[in-house]
């Protein structure tokens, strides 16, 4: 997918204050746009953001611990799959894969 950021909106789709605003954010805002430059804008939650990320590294992709007890359930014949589970199992797989 190829996204253009130079490529202007028509007037009709501007909202009436930002047309006539003529404030030096709508002004930079329409001239980054003719320029061909992208622009950003980040909201106040970004460290929100940020701090969730840094957590989410921190856990581990395999949870061993559960790895090990089903395992375990499974070695002594303890692990009982209904078959709704196993349905609903199957046709999650089939949505991915599918």
């Amino acid at each position: 997918m190829r996204i253009d950021g130079a490529l202007p909106l028509p007037e009709n789709l501007q909202t009436p204050q930002a047309a006539n605003s003529g404030s030096p954010a709508a002004l930079s805002s329409s001239a980054s746009v003719e320029s061909g430059q992208d622009q950003a804008q980040l909201s106040r939650d970004s460290g929100t953001v940020q701090q969730l990320k840094t957590m989410l590294s921190q856990v581990p992709e395999v949870r061993q611990d559960r790895v090990d007890a089903l395992r375990q359930a499974i070695g002594n014949g303890s692990y009982q799959v209904s078959d709704q589970q196993l349905g609903d199992a199957i046709g999650s797989a089939l949505k991915i894969f599918g």
